[in-house]
């Protein structure tokens, strides 16, 4: 089954989202520990190297990742 689950918020700082980021991942590894999951995070006032940080920090670590984008909108550059 494909479930999709969204988390939103305009007041958490940095470390409070890699705190979110390694709840999530402390839940998976306890109660789904042979599922596979992907998270998928925007944070768009952050640097592409402060998301890297982020991930690179959730132990254990997930087995593809950290695997850090931008995403653009509007007209081809």
């Amino acid at each position: 089954m494909e479930v999709k689950v969204t988390i939103q918020s305009k007041a958490l700082s940095k470390e409070e989202v890699r705190l979110l980021m390694q709840s999530i991942r402390d839940c998976e590894i306890k109660y789904f520990p042979n599922k596979e999951i992907s998270i998928w995070i925007e944070v768009p006032e952050l640097s592409t190297a402060e998301c890297t940080e982020i991930l690179a920090s959730i132990k254990p670590p997930y087995k593809y990742g950290p695997l850090v984008g931008q995403i653009r909108f509007g007209g081809s550059s």
